[in-house]
């Protein structure tokens, strides 16, 4: 939704600050604007979200952090005995310091991070943005409380009604917002308190009819009061509320009405024969239908054709189901059925929330994959590695193709690391195609790990190994860049359960160092003393 331009400066040329700045891809919805100077540049520096300050002199952080604007990042470049000796205001100033001499790929890890931490801080500003849009725009009261009983944050409506400011409800309780003595017990604060603690007991939405005083006099509201929950899905941070004025409504069903289209989540209506009585607009925007034609339908048959077969249980104990679309476009949703009851206490229907958890679903999955994978070749990483051995290795042979890539170091340095990567992008699709049914992951650097569980002869495995290094040497032989790559492997095997992976994989290390020292570009299997 949005889009920011960052300006980063770096005071003091070096070529290579330059180089890993020019080639470093902006975050999504951020575009970068550099310049480099010789010298200071006062008005620049009052304008750059990144300051790299690698100029020779005398100037400490603490004096460059005042020339700079507010929430600027300061980078302060500087020989490590120069860092030992600066004081604490210094320290505090800069965010980061880069110990000359400058290492480039230190120096694009370092700008990545600093970057991912720009645009965390821009995505939280735009979160709290989008939330306080959000909730004005309920014209219904809505609070969020803390489990002291005081409002964190309310919206304009909450305002209105009880005729004070934003600021001067804020961290305010129940008594001084109404405005109430707090031995009201009809409608002081140990009245809003037996609400909230029963919310809290409950662990889910519940339903109040409260009378308030307030600056119009006595008024009466349907508050809908909510559970805020920690990541643990049980610990109660506080609470929020919904609140109806419904002191001037002429009746109940314009009442749910008005309700039913203000919330932000798609609802479903149906009576106590299971006929599907009311929608609001959401639903229609979640299921592609107008909402006048599922009215009248069974709900349980309407269930059947709306989503795809296969649902799922949450951690919080919902149900979650994928809206059938022709497309393949549906939403992921979250589904919270309720009873609705008569003044008798009878059960007159349900009330089914759908709420929307495409993004986090989709986001869970990206960390999962994000957690597991090398950013570079897609291929599995070293924490990966330990998990599928602690899940799947049971009793089973364990055979390990340690491999490595001779002469990459030479590469990389001469050629670049946008050679270097291409190298290991196309070793690793070899790994793939070489090893359909077996476990690929890069350690680190040019270092890749095979893995098969199961039954396999050192012979096979030595065979395969002799192919791989032909099938690596060929690839990139006649390449001008990187026509002298070749791989060395070392090879180990374990049908001990007992013995830890780590001396496993140790062995196939030690495999591949003997293949090293006798010529490279030759397997190794590992043979104990």
């Amino acid at each position: 939704m949005y889009q920011c331009e960052s300006q980063i400066t770096i005071f003091g040329r070096n070529p290579m600050i330059e180089t890993v700045l020019g080639r470093l891809e902006p975050m999504e919805h951020f575009t970068h604007k550099i310049a480099a100077e010789s010298a200071p540049v006062p008005e620049l520096l009052k304008q750059s979200d990144v300051v790299i300050w690698n100029l020779e002199g005398e100037t400490p952080p603490s004096e460059i952090r005042t020339m700079c604007k507010e929430g600027a990042v300061l980078v302060y470049c500087a020989w490590h005995e120069e860092i030992d000796h600066f004081s604490s205001p210094d320290l505090e100033a800069a965010d980061e310091f880069w110990e000359l001499p400058l290492n480039g790929e230190r120096v694009r890890i370092s700008l990545a991070r600093i970057m991912e931490r720009i645009k965390l801080r821009y995505d939280l500003y735009m979160t709290q943005t989008y939330l306080d849009t959000a909730i004005d725009s309920i014209p219904d009261m809505l609070w969020f409380k803390s489990l002291k009983g005081t409002h964190v944050k309310v919206n304009k409506a909450f305002c209105t009604v009880v005729g004070k400011t934003r600021e001067d409800v804020t961290g305010r309780d129940h008594c001084y917002i109404w405005g109430v003595s707090p031995d009201d017990l009809e409608n002081g604060e140990a009245s809003c308190r037996e609400s909230e603690d029963a919310v809290i007991k409950a662990l889910h939405t519940l339903q109040f009819t409260e009378a308030v005083k307030c600056s119009r006099g006595l008024r009466q509201l349907r508050t809908y009061k909510t559970p805020i929950l920690d990541r643990d899905g049980k610990t109660v941070l506080g609470t929020v509320g919904i609140g109806h004025d419904v002191t001037d409504l002429v009746n109940m069903s314009a009442e749910m009405e008005i309700l039913l289209q203000s919330m932000p989540y798609a609802i479903l209506l149906w009576n106590n024969c299971g006929k599907i009585i009311n929608a609001n607009m959401k639903f229609e925007e979640y299921f592609h239908t107008d909402r006048q034609s599922v009215i009248g339908h069974d709900y349980n048959e309407w269930t059947a054709h709306a989503f795809e077969e296969r649902h799922s249980i949450n951690s919080e104990g919902y149900v979650e189901a994928k809206v059938r679309i022709e497309d393949g476009s549906g939403k992921m949703l979250e589904i919270h059925e309720s009873s609705i009851y008569d003044v008798f206490h009878n059960v007159a229907g349900k009330l089914c929330i759908f709420r929307d958890v495409t993004v986090e679903r989709d986001l869970e999955r990206q960390i999962r994959h994000s957690s597991n994978t090398d950013f570079l070749t897609g291929l599995y990483n070293r924490r990966c590695f330990y998990q599928y051995i602690h899940n799947n290795r049971g009793d089973k042979t364990v055979s390990l193709m340690y491999i490595d890539l001779d002469r990459f170091k030479e590469v990389n340095d001469t050629r670049g690391h946008k050679v270097g990567d291409a190298v290991l992008m196309c070793t690793a699709k070899i790994l793939i195609d070489f090893f359909p049914d077996d476990f690929v992951a890069r350690l680190g650097g040019d270092e890749f790990l095979m893995v098969r569980l199961g039954e396999c002869s050192i012979s096979q495995l030595e065979q395969e190994a002799e192919q791989l290094i032909k099938k690596i040497r060929d690839d990139f032989f006649g390449k001008e860049e990187v026509g002298r790559l070749s791989a060395s492997i070392g090879i180990a095997q374990s049908a001990d359960p007992e013995m830890e992976i780590d001396l496993l994989l140790q062995r196939s290390d030690q495999a591949l160092y003997q293949a090293k020292n006798e010529g490279k570009s030759c397997y190794r299997v590992y043979q104990e003393n």
